[in-house]
């Protein structure tokens, strides 16, 4: 158990919504694992007009950490989306031999020594020895400056994912595939990046990042400003009432949580560009604070469904809406770290849509449309006034569109290749959450026109009577539906209007 919560914090560290390592550090021993998948990665396509400075590289260090035999290396590859079927196995099971793995690489990977008519720069002999390049680095002017070794992508069509692989072989002295499993740990030190290093064509937006996570750091840069402006706005909205009503408080906390969250994730993701790791803490922070904000979201809505603040003053907490809540919110939050920590793997492509822990996680969201649709068709059948009526229906439909927005967004993904659909689930769904906030801002607002609907803690008469008398909430519905007064000296005495109602 330990040691996989170790490992669910590599894969944050490392990065996939953790972004896929661009400077990868660790120690891999052949005899131990025949083969190691140490990342995916994007490459994008090549600019034709700037080829050399636009391909895809990956440079970086192997070096033995006890005496070794260099004529008996082993081997770091490469490989292409359209290869890496034969390697889908689990991490320990891989008893085919050398040459059934390695079978398509040879057909298409250039050796001088076996392959020389190959046409792809995918294989390389490690580990090498140091201060000296790697074996299989024929021109030390292709190698990036300070690094034993460099290999070079070059994507003329279309970006692509590939995947970066250690693997216990050799070739013979017949060019034949054969295992190989030196019992010496080799430490590596690698980059992955799109385009030259310390090129001027490179861009620091995405140099770092796989294809399918370019442009993440300007996504989160306008996230961040969007949500300060909006906390401002609620800021100004807590400061024009006289008694911040608790609807508002607790809409004020989720706009904090998701501006904390998205700074420390843009923090993360700026970090992340200039040094290809990012921050640990910020990453997971950011996270955790996201995934509540978004429950805290659900329980407000519910709450407002069940006629708390609106029908009757939120001095309360309804028990059984919030353990009910506190227990779908709980198994939430465990299918987010289970899916994290169990069942990522870098082989296969696994987010909220195609793993069984982010189907609960959908579940879960169907299971809180449905509990809010329930509870917002009861209050607007009990409702008496038919305007108010009206708007809970318009409340109803708008925000039930928001609770199924994520396995609404899930079909749409599922049309889009894995090289668009990190960027395209991220926008979808900060988006949407960032409309539903802004239109529950826009109500509750002290002086818009929907402020009538909810309760009001601005007139005294509102402290004489219990918070669920008919007599006063049938008063209130005067108070607001009088179009013909602007000033409460128009309106009618409360005795007067008490009395009508005995």
């Amino acid at each position: 158990m330990m040691g996989q919560w170790i490992r669910f914090l590599l894969l944050f560290h490392l990065g996939t919504i953790l972004l896929d390592a661009a400077h990868i550090q660790g120690t891999w021993n052949p005899s131990e694992q025949k083969v190691a998948v140490l990342t995916k990665f994007g490459y994008q396509q090549t600019n034709v007009k700037n080829e050399k400075e636009s391909r895809g590289f990956l440079y970086g260090h192997f070096l033995p950490q006890a005496t070794f035999n260099y004529s008996n290396p082993v081997l770091l590859a490469i490989v292409s989306s359209e290869n890496i079927n034969i390697f889908r196995k689990t991490s320990t099971d891989y008893g085919m031999s050398c040459g059934s793995m390695l079978r398509n690489l040879t057909n298409k990977g250039f050796e001088p020594r076996c392959f020389p008519n190959g046409t792809s720069d995918s294989f390389r002999w490690i580990p090498c020895p140091d201060g000296h390049l790697c074996k299989g680095e024929d021109n030390a002017a292709n190698v990036i400056p300070g690094y034993q070794m460099t290999m070079q992508i070059e994507e003329r069509f279309n970006p692509e994912h590939w995947y970066v692989l250690l693997i216990a072989c050799n070739l013979d002295s017949n060019c034949e595939w054969k295992d190989s499993a030196p019992n010496v740990p080799i430490n590596y030190d690698i980059w992955l990046t799109n385009g030259r290093p310390n090129s001027a064509a490179v861009s620091f937006f995405t140099f770092n990042f796989s294809f399918d996570e370019q442009n993440t750091v300007q996504l989160f840069l306008l996230t961040v400003c969007m949500y300060a402006i909006l906390s401002i706005i609620q800021s100004g909205a807590n400061f024009k009432n006289r008694q911040i009503p608790p609807r508002s408080i607790i809409l004020s906390r989720i706009i904090t949580m998701k501006l904390i969250g998205y700074s420390l994730q843009c923090f993360n993701v700026l970090l992340f560009a200039y040094d290809g790791q990012g921050f640990f803490i910020a990453r997971i922070a950011g996270e955790v604070l996201r995934n509540t904000s978004v429950q805290v979201h659900c329980l407000l809505l519910i709450l407002l469904a069940k006629g708390w603040d609106i029908s009757y003053p939120g001095t309360e907490y309804p028990r059984r809406t919030i353990i009910l809540w506190g227990i779908l919110a709980g198994l939430d939050t465990i299918l987010f770290f289970y899916n994290c920590t169990f069942v990522y793997d870098v082989l296969h492509d696994v987010d909220i849509y195609s793993a069984w822990p982010g189907h609960g996680m959908i579940l879960i969201r169907i299971v809180y449309a449905i509990w809010f649709l329930i509870e917002i068709r009861k209050l607007i059948d009990s409702e008496q006034n038919r305007h108010k009526a009206e708007f809970l229906a318009h409340f109803g439909a708008g925000f039930l569109v928001w609770f199924v927005s994520l396995p609404m967004i899930g079909i749409v993904a599922s049309f889009v290749s894995q090289l668009w659909r990190f960027s395209l689930i991220l926008a979808l769904t900060t988006f949407s959450n960032f409309v539903a906030l802004s239109c529950l801002v826009h109500q509750f607002w002290p002086k818009s026109s929907y402020r009538k609907f909810f309760a009001d803690y601005t007139n005294g008469h509102r402290r004489l009577g219990r918070d669920d008398s008919h007599e006063f909430n049938d008063y209130d519905n005067y108070l607001f539906y009088d179009q013909d007064s602007d000033s409460d000296a128009d309106f009618p005495d409360c005795e007067d209007v008490i009395r009508t109602q005995i």
